[in-house]
This record gives C-alpha cells, structure tokens and sequence, in this order.
C-alpha cells in the first residue's frame, strides 16, 4: 500500500487535530496477521505493549496482540498505517491523554478470553477488525459501555479497507458512523 495516502484516515484518527489537545491514537497490531508486524513495531521505536502477560513462547510473542502509540507527526505511524490498513491488522483506540498505555492494556486485557455457556474458555480476538464490526452491534449500551472502558472510542476498518466504522457512546447508547476511506494515488 505504499503507493497511496491515507490522508482521508488520517483526517479521521486525528480529527481536528485532536493529539495535541489531550487524546492518544493507538493501534492495537495483531501480530498473527503478518509476520512482519512485530518486527515493525520493535524497530519503529513507538511506545508498545504486548497484551499477553508473563513469559511466553517467541512463537505465541510473534502471533500477539501490541497495543502500540500512534503520534500523528511521526513516519513511523505513517508507515505502519501504509502497510496495515486494508489488510485488518488490527483496530484503533482514541483515548484522553490521561489514559496510560499500560492502562488501556489493563483494560483491554480483561476481554482476551471469553467464556461460552456451556463453560468452555476461549481466545476472543476482538482486536482483528472483522471480529470487531461484527461483535459491537450486538451489544447492548451496558455491554458496550464495559467494553469501551475508558477510551473514548474504537475505529475499525471494513470493505477490505475501504471503510472505516467508528463506534462511539452517545447518550447511553452506541453510536456507529461510517466513513469513507479513499485510497487517494501518490
């Protein structure tokens, strides 16, 4: 993807400019989408965390999801947007600049594992896009309001990329908006 902009993405992550006035982007990367992904998140130097806790196999490490920092001005976050959108690496958090890093794991972490009715535990992989758009509409304004915790809002990719969905808490109840992503030619 790197003979596009993302410009009309990018407009939208960082609406109005909103970095500078107390909100964080983070992009939570699902490393078992493509094996370069850990690797571009330790050389790109951003602020990360693996949501995994605790010693785990460099293979499980590969295959993890990182919540990792997204400022708007740097080429890092240009360049892994370049190389991720359009291909479900994962979904955006925007949350108030008070709200650390490690305290949006914290949050995020607690839903890494669901429990279905017959007691069976399994993996919720929430933080891939497609999982995303499809679980949020089923909630409930509770259900979601749990789920959004303390971040502001989630925003996922959809259509291969070529929209993106922001789901947002208005007046109790989920609000969802759809916004174009053009892929505009260098």
């Amino acid at each position: 993807m790197s003979d596009v902009t993302l410009q009309p993405l990018i407009d939208k992550l960082w609406a109005d400019n909103t970095e500078p006035e107390g909100w964080h982007v983070h992009w939570i990367l699902d490393g078992a989408r493509d094996p370069d992904i850990v690797t571009l998140i330790r050389a790109s130097g951003l602020e990360h965390a693996c949501l995994f806790s605790g010693q785990i196999h460099p293979r499980l490490q590969a295959a993890a999801p990182y919540l990792v920092r997204l400022p708007a001005d740097s080429p890092a976050t240009t360049e892994l947007l370049k190389r991720g959108w359009g291909k479900a690496w994962g979904i955006f958090t925007i949350a108030k600049t008070d709200i650390t890093l490690a305290e949006q794991r914290l949050h995020l972490k607690k839903f890494l594992r669901v429990q279905t009715e017959d007691g069976k535990v399994l993996a919720f992989r929430y933080y891939d896009p497609r999982v995303l758009t499809t679980y949020l509409p089923t909630c409930t304004g509770e259900e979601f309001r749990e789920f959004l915790g303390p971040l502001s809002r989630f925003i996922a990719e959809c259509d291969g990329g070529d929209k993106a969905l922001e789901f947002t808490l208005h007046e109790d109840a989920m609000c969802i908006q759809e916004h174009p992503v053009v892929r505009v030619p260098l």
